[in-house]
């Protein structure tokens, strides 16, 4: 399959998803009771929640910071978190994720296949804490559509990285099949770093301060939905409704995973007692919320600050062929010595 036709697929797909949530979202839903709702809320609670949103990111910047090993610094990860959250609400594909890698590297010089790793440690981290908690909540509430699919999605990402420490050589014959130049090579130092263990981040630390950003994005949720929405929900029906929000993100969707958002957010506020007609209005507005800082953040860096967008991401100059073919047989001769 060309690229081309795997874009088209990827896209339609997304839309797909979208347009299913969307259905699911106003199905049988008077949209002027939105509308009503919405107007309802008190636009100085919604300036408060700006900067209380903010806050609420702290953790996730330390954890980030945590992840460069040393390399950056706590101002420099803040922004690189932003501005990879304001570009995965522009664009589609999770590319904010490749921005905020890019942004460490240009800010900081981090070689791109360690702030590429660090992103990838970060969401993996996510996905385990999500996941924790979704079994939680869902076996607490008897929802095991919360937990189910994570928990088959994360089977397979555990089994593939297990397979990648212990044989990372297949991996980078794999590798090897990309173009030449940058794409390979990277691609390449991002296996050496991940099966090397004395490269990998201290787990413990990783785990607590992911349980943190999680523990920051519920107390923030419950603070809105109570105060700002005036819905009547108990501390932990708000956990249950951020981690439902969060499980909704990782389907493929188009930017903002509009739609897949709100669909977990609604599901779990009306599986908690709350109207369709007054979830969907908060899931909105708190969506709204969550966007506008890192949207104002992202214009502001391209605009002054000079950054691309992910296409446009700062590299290294390409390796050479001998310092590929140095970590395919470093890669290759670490699978002989377990095998062995």
């Amino acid at each position: 399959m060309n690229p081309k036709t795997q874009k088209i697929l990827s896209r339609l797909l997304q839309a797909g998803v979208t347009v299913l949530c969307f259905l699911y979202l106003f199905y049988d839903l008077d949209t002027a009771t939105i509308g009503a709702e919405l107007q309802r809320l008190s636009p100085l609670y919604l300036l408060l929640a700006l900067p209380l949103f903010l806050l609420s990111l702290l953790p996730s910047c330390l954890r980030l910071n945590f992840l460069c090993a040393g390399r950056s610094d706590f101002a420099a990860s803040s922004k690189a978190l932003l501005f990879g959250y304001g570009v995965n609400n522009l664009l589609p594909a999770k590319l904010g994720e490749i921005a905020k890698a890019a942004y460490l590297t240009r800010a900081k010089g981090i070689p791109a296949s360690a702030s590429l790793c660090a992103v990838f440690w970060e969401r993996l981290a996510d996905l385990n804490v999500v996941l924790l908690f979704a079994v939680l909540f869902g076996l607490w509430y008897e929802i095991p559509e919360l937990y189910l699919p994570l928990l088959c999605i994360m089977l397979v990402i555990w089994a593939g990285l297990a397979l990648l420490f212990r044989f990372p050589g297949p991996f980078a014959r794999a590798a090897g099949l990309l173009p030449a130049g940058r794409p390979r090579r990277i691609a390449l130092e991002i296996l050496e770093r991940l099966s090397d263990v004395h490269k990998r981040p201290a787990q413990a630390p990783l785990l607590l301060l992911s349980c943190a950003a999680w523990l920051s994005f519920m107390l923030f949720d419950y603070w809105f939905f109570t105060v700002v929405c005036g819905l009547k929900l108990a501390p932990a029906g708000a956990a249950l409704v951020c981690i439902a929000g969060g499980v909704g993100m990782i389907p493929p969707s188009m930017p903002a995973s509009l739609g897949p958002f709100e669909a977990g957010t609604v599901a779990a506020l009306t599986a908690l007692g709350t109207e369709k007609s007054l979830a969907l209005p908060a899931a909105l507005a708190l969506h709204l919320v969550n966007m506008i800082p890192p949207l104002c953040f992202t214009g502001y860096s391209v605009l002054f600050e000079k950054n691309p967008l992910p296409k446009d991401a700062a590299a290294e100059n390409p390796a050479t062929n001998a310092e590929e073919n140095r970590i395919r047989k470093d890669l290759d001769a670490s699978s002989g010595h377990v095998r062995s």
